[in-house]
């Protein structure tokens, strides 16, 4: 870690001279910069290339330049996974060539600058903290947790590259501690329950010690599914009494796994929701805080992507929660994608579910699920008048110019 940290150290020296040094922050309708307590504005930022199926072969990565600061408070990196042969270290899959997924024998480029290109987002904006997410979906930590010893080394490991790269925090996306009655995809076990909390609480103490010696304050947050199985199976008010953040996924109701179309992101519960009798982001929230997690700790997820369909019918609701023939290639379309069905020329369709506040498209055979500014609205709004401690973006790349970043950062003040 050592010649890392000599890396870094070069880095920042060098960025100076690229990169003027100026106060960033959130402007207000004056121009100035709104005082710290302002609602977070997070966004995880991809490691893989940017694009969207074939897309990603190119192998174009983020640069800092991409990158919208002045609309955030912390960005997150996504994602690092825990080697599963010492159960122990971290290291970051997409920082290597890898052969394409899409493509046999054509190689990817590795993101191989995404340390340069860190260190340059955070000269050109001071302000803005950056945090490392280790996990994601179907990342396994069981192994590690149960162990004291591993557990010990891997929070070890994860403060010497908070240090080593100038990072903020560290985000745990460990998303089934111990999953639903219906099973996880990952391996879980009941013990996990009480060694969810050990992880966290003994990460929370070595960030502590960490930054008795680097004279910073380390966030620690989890990523959490919006659904109350989450809080029947774990222990989330202890989990609130020890991370600054629940980062709540408010996102993928409905996707390629269920029988139907639907909203895959509605703020209220839809009428006729076959799934479950309906679910929503309020009713998640509901459970969370009835479940002892305080409010100004919730953050709430908003999907800059869409779930989409194809061979819907009509149905009495232009295609929402219809059977459909298969899970159209558009699926996990971002905002750059979508914005151009919204034209007059396109073919689809725009609609709107009152009672949901979440729009949807449709052409008569495509179904499209997606997040729009006039959702961003009524998610602020509901987020302002819980007192909830912000929204965060699944995830950058998808609105890489920043419209509806933008939108969020405003109508969150």
């Amino acid at each position: 870690m050592k010649k890392i940290r000599i890396f870094v150290l070069t880095l920042v020296l060098f960025g100076i001279v690229l990169f003027p040094i100026q106060a960033i922050g959130k402007k207000d309708g004056g121009g100035g910069v709104l005082p710290p307590s302002q609602p977070k504005v997070s966004s995880y930022i991809r490691t893989w290339p940017l694009g969207l199926g074939a897309e990603i072969d190119n192998g174009e990565h983020w640069t800092a330049d991409m990158v919208h600061g002045e609309y955030l408070t912390d960005i997150i990196i996504a994602f690092a996974l825990i080697d599963q042969t010492d159960l122990s270290t971290i290291y970051i899959k997409d920082m290597a060539d890898q052969e394409s997924e899409l493509t046999p024998g054509l190689i990817v480029p590795g993101f191989n600058d995404l340390w340069e290109q860190t260190a340059a987002l955070k000269l050109k904006f001071p302000e803005l903290k950056i945090n490392l997410s280790v996990g994601g979906y179907k990342a396994e930590f069981t192994h590690t947790a149960d162990d004291p010893d591993k557990r010990a080394k891997f929070i070890a490991n994860v403060c010497e590259w908070l240090e080593a790269f100038d990072l903020d925090g560290v985000d745990i996306d460990w998303e089934y501690p111990v999953g639903p009655d219906w099973g996880a995809e990952i391996e879980t076990q009941p013990a996990d329950r009480n060694n969810y909390i050990s992880l966290l609480s003994e990460m929370r103490t070595a960030l502590d010690q960490l930054g008795q010696n680097t004279g910073k304050r380390y966030g620690l947050s989890v990523a959490v599914p919006a659904s109350p199985w989450f809080c029947e199976k774990n222990r989330a008010k202890d989990a609130a009494n020890i991370v600054d953040v629940f980062k709540l996924m408010a996102y993928d109701y409905y996707g390629g796994w269920n029988k139907t179309t639907g909203h895959h992101a509605n703020l209220r519960k839809a009428d006729g929701d076959p799934e479950w009798g309906g679910w929503s982001t309020a009713q998640a929230v509901r459970a969370f805080l009835q479940a002892g997690v305080p409010s100004e700790k919730i953050i709430l997820g908003v999907g800059f992507y869409g779930h989409a369909w194809e061979g819907v019918p009509e149905g009495a609701r232009h295609g929402l929660f219809q059977q459909y023939e298969k899970v159209s290639p558009l699926d996990g379309l971002g905002w750059d994608k979508i914005k151009p069905l919204l034209e007059p020329d396109s073919g689809y369709t725009r609609y709107w579910d009152d009672t949901a506040k979440a729009p949807y498209l449709y052409n008569g055979d495509t179904f499209i699920s997606y997040t729009d500014a006039e959702a961003i609205g009524y998610i602020t709004e509901y987020v302002k008048q819980l007192k909830l401690g912000g929204v965060f973006v699944w995830e950058y790349v998808h609105d890489i110019n920043g419209e509806l970043l933008q939108a969020l950062s405003e109508k969150i003040q």
